[in-house]
């Protein structure tokens, strides 16, 4: 009798932790798609709530950390690969949220991944003087742009990028420039002139979630950026599309 007792409670305790799980599956979806419609996404993001058990988060209105997955974001003509953040200390009504009624999300901290492909990238600075583009060789970024040379003309030039940060920007800055297509050489004049002339600024204002560019890496598949904000809260009530 005792152990029926004990596989019945724990069955039982199986299937209340589906159950808190599945009301957590459903409310990453609404939210998913508030999201979707106050960030302005093409499709519905990935919401994951974490933390046990998820009814006793969703009564208080608080959550302990909220996990997002961003595909394919596209601001001022630029296309963020992936997002992925993670927000702590969430503050939302669950029952607004499941209705789509929700105005403002105060956050604790958030901190986000955020990956640019150079293919994305080298479109977005198509539209932009100089024929510039990202390569990779042998794992090594290097930007490759098309450069005037006086008596010469048009020649193709590479250089080594490096990058920094502000809140809202990530700057490309290309160094030791060489001509790769063309016979010129380059004086330490026309280097530093073809080097200012790659060089470029990647704006990244008004991200999801209200975080700011703390970082940023160069890699062999393209940019990675770190972000991160704290005692934020999300006004989404003027920003339904």
């Amino acid at each position: 009798m005792f152990k029926r007792l004990i596989v019945f409670v724990a069955i039982l305790v199986g299937l209340l932790a589906l159950a808190d799980r599945g009301l957590a599956v459903v409310a990453g979806n609404a939210t998913a798609h508030q999201i979707r419609l106050h960030e302005g996404l093409r499709e519905d993001p990935d919401v994951t709530f974490r933390g046990f058990p998820f009814l006793t988060q969703a009564v208080r209105g608080k959550f302990q950390r909220v996990e997002v997955t961003v595909r394919d974001l596209e601001r001022e003509g630029l296309v963020i690969d992936r997002i992925d953040a993670t927000l702590e200390g969430v503050e939302v009504d669950i029952g607004d949220a499941l209705q789509g009624r929700v105005s403002a999300v105060p956050v604790e901290e958030g901190e986000a991944t955020m990956r640019l492909t150079y293919g994305d990238l080298t479109s977005y600075l198509s539209r932009k003087p100089g024929n510039i583009r990202v390569v990779v060789r042998d794992g090594q970024p290097y930007v490759v742009s098309t450069f005037g040379v006086p008596g010469v003309g048009q020649v193709d030039v590479e250089g080594t990028p490096t990058v920094r940060t502000t809140a809202t920007s990530v700057r490309v800055t290309v160094s030791r420039v060489r001509v790769v297509v063309g016979t010129a050489t380059l004086s330490g004049s026309l280097a530093a002139s073809a080097a200012a002339r790659a060089s470029f600024t990647i704006p990244l204002e008004e991200l999801p979630f209200g975080i700011e560019v703390t970082g940023a890496r160069l890699t062999d598949a393209g940019i990675e950026i770190d972000a991160t904000a704290e005692g934020l809260v999300i006004d989404v009530k003027d920003n339904v599309r």
